[in-house]
């Protein structure tokens, strides 16, 4: 379009206006993108996410699903349990005019009751020391006889599990104390039971790590955790038999090296730099990328999922699936975030099918979920205030957790540890 010689300085101060303020827009656009996508990620929790999207079936469904188990399945009831005793009241003549009663019928109901708050016991603990002319000294302790300190036990265990395992804090298990047995423990006291079991357990937390290093397989993790302020990292260490949790300042491959050493299995990770920095063998989480490549692009994330779904099937060989993933990487798309997605395949292509030829997950679940113990604490207490709350945190977590995988009753393996 031709513009006549009167309009055109007016024509190029407006496209000179119009250019300025595009930029301050595309600048803004940018700057808001960067916030969102602190809450809208594909790693981003549903829990978490702003907007909530309906999935697709539940879009063309115009009669609601009915809630509960599906048709046909077992269903589970809570057994009656036997009463223990017999809570009845009588008449012996009628209430209101005095006059004589004539029995009707019953009605019962057996009902499970909690017990009246029992006053803590105070136990003076005597332990005899004996000379003997063979053995010399001999000891006499009574079992549940404490190693230090004012509170037995059982208190000891009992603030602990709900400190750790029932995510109370201080202030609310002081009350919970006072509420339940009518003791009042300040909370100051209260830390300072839990780091006694800490010191307790440290030696099992320590006998953890050469757990680690022997297993044949390992899921790995992180997350960060601020201590009075400052960002640490939280890592955690999952194998079929044993938890660990560490708290670092350090997010670097020395952390990984400290826990696993010259490890010779295979590392189930989320492709974090510090994992493959060893020479160990690792499977990257599939879980992960495909996440990022449903953010990115529609084609790719459907090409990743259906060679996913082939190579679990087991009807693929890995030399095979890495020739169709190769196929997928060598396609041209265009995008910031395909790029990215693109880079990562790339950079770990020896990695994602591992899975094919050793006895591992293709996904790092595992640790996320071990992990996410940690994250709900986290949101509970926001974080810890001092290098030995962090160690008494990484030692009973690890303890409580590697204890909760093999079955066992975290309050009794607890009362073991310490009686011992």
């Amino acid at each position: 379009m031709q513009v006549c010689e009167t309009c055109r300085p007016y024509v190029k101060e407006i496209t000179r206006k119009l250019r300025e303020e595009n930029k301050g827009l595309e600048k803004r656009v940018e700057k808001l993108e960067r916030r969102l996508a602190a809450y809208e990620n594909p790693h981003t929790p549903s829990s978490c996410k702003l907007i909530k999207q309906k999935p697709q079936c539940a879009r063309k469904q115009s009669v609601p699903k009915k809630r509960g188990r599906p048709k046909g399945s077992r269903g589970t009831t809570r057994p009656f349990a036997k009463p223990t005793r017999t809570d009845e009241k009588t008449f012996d003549a009628c209430p209101v005019c005095s006059g004589a009663l004539m029995s009707l019928y019953q009605k019962t109901l057996v009902a499970e009751e909690l017990p009246k708050p029992q006053p803590i016991e105070v136990v003076e603990y005597v332990e005899n020391h004996y000379g003997c002319a063979s053995c010399g000294e001999i000891t006499a302790t009574p079992e549940n006889m404490p190693s230090r300190g004012r509170f037995g036990i059982r208190m000891l265990a009992q603030c602990t599990v709900m400190k750790f395992e029932d995510r109370l804090t201080f202030r609310k298990l002081e009350a919970a104390m006072q509420r339940t047995y009518g003791i009042a423990i300040t909370p100051a006291s209260i830390m300072g039971m839990t780091r006694t079991v800490s010191d307790a357990l440290a030696a099992e937390h320590a006998m953890l790590i050469e757990k680690i290093r022997a297993s044949p397989r390992v899921h790995a993790d992180e997350t960060s955790l601020r201590i009075s302020g400052i960002r640490h990292w939280i890592w955690i260490f999952v194998t079929d038999d044993a938890v660990l949790v560490v708290i670092r300042r350090s997010r670097s491959g020395s952390v990984v090296y400290e826990i696993l050493g010259d490890y010779k299995g295979v590392v189930i990770c989320d492709g974090w730099k510090p994992y493959a920095k060893f020479g160990y063998t690792i499977q990257r989480c599939w879980a992960h990328l495909l996440r990022e490549a449903k953010d990115a692009n529609v084609n790719m994330h459907r090409a990743l999922c259906a060679l996913f779904a082939d190579a679990k099937s087991g009807t693929l060989s890995r030399h095979a699936a890495e020739y169709r993933l190769r196929s997928i990487t060598s396609r041209h798309y265009k995008g910031e975030k395909i790029r990215k997605v693109m880079t990562k395949m790339n950079n770990g292509f020896g990695n994602w099918f591992t899975f094919l030829e050793h006895n591992v997950e293709p996904t790092n679940n595992t640790a996320e979920q071990a992990l996410r113990e940690h994250v709900i604490i986290r949101k509970i207490i926001g974080g810890l205030r001092s290098a030995a709350g962090a160690r008494t945190h990484e030692v009973i977590m690890s303890c409580f957790a590697t204890w909760k995988k093999l079955g066992l009753n975290v309050f009794e393996a607890l009362l073991i540890r310490l009686r011992s």
